[in-house]
């Protein structure tokens, strides 16, 4: 199966022109307010729907959600949820080892081909079962397209703020988590083994991965707030959306 980790590495590096004209612009500071929610919406897009529900299944909720989540994500080029979680599942599998297909060092940022290499699971094929899914294969960098531009009609502005910067941000902290929470070194071969950095999920917020340790020894689990200290966003969305579903149902 072809995962297509060139969108994420090339949307990373457009982060230093967007933050450029970011820096230059003459808009108001207001629209960092819009940027920086939808930011958190991609974040919390990825950890809840991509990790928590497409991947490992830890919860159940409304086909609604299942489209927000996989429209987001293939807008903000995370790639369509059966590649993510194809790519995800072989990380788990692998975790650490010189098949795991996460590169917990720079060389993340620097994949601009498919990644070929990495076997559809179970899981996968049952996502290419629904037609929602295989939308979402065909046509995820379609998507993310027509949102920029759509974006870019309404004004530069919009396209920066409402698109170019929380994608771009988002891809850069991404890479930076993939990095730093696999960053205690296990072997000789100096790979790296999960790690909980709870406090940078205050600083830069990635909707409660930053507490990945957590997440490797339960993969299952669906909120990771099992200290007073770690803070999981994704773990409060999860229980409000179940909570939302259960009222309407």
């Amino acid at each position: 199966m072809k995962t297509h980790a060139w969108q994420r590495s090339i949307g990373a590096w457009l982060f230093f022109p967007v933050l450029y004209f970011t820096l230059t612009s003459t808009a108001s500071l207001l629209w960092l307010i819009p940027a920086f929610v939808l930011y958190l919406t991609i974040a919390l897009t990825v950890t809840v729907g991509y990790h928590r529900l497409f991947v490992h299944n830890s919860f159940v909720c409304s086909r609604f959600w299942h489209w927000f989540f996989g429209l987001v994500g293939c807008i903000s080029l995370n790639s369509a949820p059966v590649h993510w979680s194809s790519v995800h599942i072989t990380h788990h599998k692998f975790a650490d080892t010189e098949d795991d297909p996460y590169d917990p060092d720079w060389r993340h940022f620097f994949r601009f081909k498919d990644r070929e290499n990495v076997k559809a699971t179970k899981n996968e094929l049952r996502m290419m079962r629904d037609k929602m899914h295989l939308f979402f294969i065909e046509h995820s960098f379609t998507l993310s397209v027509a949102y920029g531009l759509l974006m870019l009609a309404f004004g530069v502005n919009a396209f920066l703020y409402l698109y170019a910067l929380p994608t771009t941000l988002y891809l850069v902290t991404s890479g930076l988590h993939t990095i730093f929470a696999h960053g205690n070194p296990t072997n000789i071969e100096g790979r790296t083994a999960a790690r909980n950095i709870w406090l940078l999920e205050f600083i830069i917020p990635m909707g409660g991965e930053w507490i990945h340790k957590e997440h490797h020894d339960k993969p299952k689990l669906n909120n990771w707030h099992t200290k007073p200290h770690y803070f999981d966003l994704g773990g409060i969305m999860i229980g409000l959306i179940e909570k939302h579903d259960q009222s309407t149902a």
